[in-house]
């Protein structure tokens, strides 16, 4: 054992304990935070996928997690509801479930333009980015309007290679709201492939 004065094992000491509690509270507040949240989940399936990330994407394309739908809303026919619970899981990044509920909710509602764009990211997510140029295709002829999905749909072009379809995309979604968070990320993006 190292020969060490009374003072320095008092800073070792305080400085254990200090260390200690700031991960028991750092632990303590990650799990008290994510229970509120996750005890409202339909069951998850018990090993999910890892997916990739796409970093500040991720953030601008979907929007906040609202009100959790509890796990009844799997019987319902409300588009709206089931593309909610579908944003849940794509949320949690079980992209699986929320495509399934995606396709479920444009089955019902063919013009929602939101769930064309979730269901087109949620496919380039599990590798499917040729289905999903497509999803986000048809979703942008429905509503050329729609500033997200042109800037998803410039997104995935730039990440499947096809830049001059990305170029075009972003170049709509800046045109659309170029002060706005999804046109500033749309010229952040486009800056990134020129």
């Amino acid at each position: 054992m190292p020969k060490f004065s009374v003072l320095t094992w008092l800073v070792i000491i305080v400085a254990q304990v200090t260390y200690g509690l700031l991960v028991y509270a750092i632990t303590r507040s990650y799990y008290e935070d994510t229970s509120v949240t996750t005890s409202q989940f339909p069951a998850a399936s018990p090993d999910p996928a890892t997916y990739p990330q796409v970093g500040s994407f991720d953030a601008v394309m979907q929007p906040a997690v609202k009100l959790q739908p509890s796990s009844e809303a799997l019987t319902t026919d409300d588009p709206a509801l089931i593309a909610r619970l579908a944003d849940d899981y794509f949320m949690r990044k079980e992209y699986p479930q929320a495509i399934e509920l995606y396709e479920r909710a444009l089955r019902i509602n063919p013009d929602d333009v939101e769930s064309h764009n979730d269901l087109g990211l949620s496919l380039f997510y599990i590798g499917q980015s040729q289905r999903a140029v497509e999803v986000l295709q048809t979703g942008a002829s429905k509503q050329p309007d729609f500033q997200r999905i042109q800037l998803t749909l410039g997104f995935v072009q730039a990440q499947t290679g096809n830049k001059e379809a990305a170029f075009a995309a972003f170049n709509r979604a800046i045109e659309l709201g170029p002060e706005n968070t999804v046109g500033q990320e749309a010229r952040r993006m486009l800056s990134e492939i020129e």
